[in-house]
């Protein structure tokens, strides 16, 4: 009866270990060879923007959120003026995050970049309209 026990358990092992070793074939920088992995550090973006880029933009987008925040509290802009404007915000940041998990392209980011840039111009436009309606 041991033996039959110990038997199942070793099978039972290698299994779970098998679908484990299957997984890491097909990663980037798996090496079967000799099981080792490369650095890829520098590579979460091939062919797009530098971090720094990302960080910018991130920079920016913050900015932008923040002056819609100080405006409405000054009540420089309507609160239905601000709703849109978090709203798209809000787009453009889920846009972002679901864009760096597969790794921004150029293109993705020239989009991203646009947006802020006419989110930050419409946070001005709307600051300086002087219509300050309630609702």
């Amino acid at each position: 009866m041991r033996k039959l026990l110990f038997s199942v358990a070793i099978a039972t092992a290698t299994l779970a270990a098998v679908p484990a070793a299957a997984q890491m074939q097909g990663r980037p920088g798996y090496d079967q060879r000799n099981d080792r992995r490369d650095d890829h550090r520098g590579e979460w973006n091939r062919n797009g923007p530098n971090r720094q880029a990302v960080n910018e933009l991130l920079r920016d987008l913050n900015r932008a959120e923040n002056q819609i925040d100080r405006a409405q509290r000054f009540r420089a802009i309507s609160p239905r003026e601000a709703v849109s404007l978090r709203r798209e915000a809000n787009q453009i940041r889920l846009r972002l995050n679901f864009a760096l998990r597969g790794g921004l392209s150029g293109r993705e980011f020239g989009e991203l970049r646009v947006r802020v840039n006419r989110l930050e111009q419409r946070v001005r436009y709307e600051r300086r309209d002087r219509d300050r309606r309630p609702g």
